[in-house]
């Protein structure tokens, strides 16, 4: 039985996460290659682009995770909206004492191993406070303040009679949830957090490369989808007769500290909301840890090459410094160039070899 955490008088009651309550995970049956749907592979880094969708949490666990969330208090400190999205609830990761399940589901080794299982490869969290359980609502006509109606119990979808009769329309019918975007870091788990037995629409879109549209969505209540986001066009769908529509993505990066890392940028910033200074402080953190995380692996090599009275190639030391030296350069571009100039938006090619020239 999971044990209750402590909390101060007036708070919430909330189990500590426990994986054989909250966890339902069923391994996808089939990963889509960026090959087999015509989109450029990736140089240096696994190729899948997305799995099928897969049962992650249970029932159970998405009632916890929407417990921590339709809080008013909880809502009033991280419920936001920006140019991308109407409505998205995000900010609370660094902050210790909030969204304490949340961060225990994500974080805990059952779920990190359901994670890699799906997609195939080591991955692991990525440390800044959006890449973690950040969510996604869809609005109705009563707009920011209707969300504050939402409970741990989510909405069922109506029969489509009922549906035309019971969902005013409202001014965010024809906006996505979540608008055509590339995220800023390589991989995301999306998470359905209402429930898709019968729901019409509330999918992720993909874009694949002869311009056409795959969609995606769990078969219930905490289905997942895992793609790399970073690579990815996609789209958060709205659904078309239910009251909500809520998903949460987790991010993450390669765990192999030599796989491609271009894609954990600052391009999805939100200039408003976030907290720039942590932000670009913890950005560069976990960049230079990336960067030690190499060079501790390439001692490693280089610590059995001395044993084996072997000498370094050009071949291989050359290559590799330029490539660190380079991820170096990205880095200070993502600081200093990003903002306010590519916001949201692909780095024209040009830009970048001019910027990189003296690699």
């Amino acid at each position: 039985m999971a044990k209750t955490m402590d909390v101060p008088n007036g708070a919430f009651d909330i189990p500590s996460f426990d994986p054989a309550i909250h966890l339902a995970f069923q391994s996808p049956s089939k990963r889509y290659s960026f090959t087999e749907l015509g989109l450029p592979t990736p140089q240096n880094a696994p190729d899948v682009c997305f799995t099928e969708p897969f049962q992650l949490f249970s029932e159970e666990g998405v009632r916890m995770i929407r417990r921590e969330l339709f809080r008013k208090e909880f809502l009033d400190n991280y419920m936001r909206s920006w140019s991308r999205a109407p409505c998205y609830i995000s900010g609370h990761v660094n902050h210790e004492n909030e969204a304490t399940f949340i961060k225990e589901a994500w974080h805990h080794p059952a779920t990190q191993a359901a994670i890699n299982e799906a997609f195939g490869a080591a991955l692991k969290p990525l440390p800044r406070e959006a890449d973690l359980g950040y969510v996604n609502v869809q609005l109705g006509v009563e707009g920011l303040p209707g969300v504050y109606k939402y409970t741990e119990e989510p909405s069922k979808p109506l029969p489509p009679s009922e549906a035309a009769a019971n969902i005013a329309k409202s001014e965010y019918d024809n906006i996505p949830v979540d608008a055509w975007h590339r995220d800023m870091t390589p991989v995301v788990c999306v998470l359905m957090l209402s429930d898709t037995s019968t729901m019409e629409g509330g999918e992720t879109a993909i874009k694949v490369g002869d311009g056409s549209i795959v969609k995606a969505r769990g078969a219930k209540i905490g289905g997942a989808v895992i793609m790399q986001g970073g690579r990815t066009e996609h789209a958060a769908l709205r659904a078309t007769n239910c009251l909500e529509r809520v998903s949460m993505v987790t991010s993450y990066s390669f765990a192999d500290p030599d796989a491609d890392d271009s894609c954990t940028t600052l391009r999805s910033v939100d200039p408003v909301n976030d907290d720039i200074p942590t932000l670009w402080n913890v950005f560069l953190e976990y960049k230079l840890v990336r960067l030690r995380n190499r060079i501790d692996k390439a001692l490693e090599k280089l610590d059995k090459r001395k044993q084996q009275r072997q000498m370094p190639t050009r071949e291989e030391v050359e290559p590799w410094i330029k490539e660190q030296v380079t991820f170096l350069k990205m880095t200070s571009f993502e600081l200093f160039e990003r903002i306010p100039n590519y916001l949201l938006k692909d780095v024209p090619d040009d830009i970048l070899r001019d910027y990189l020239s003296d690699v």
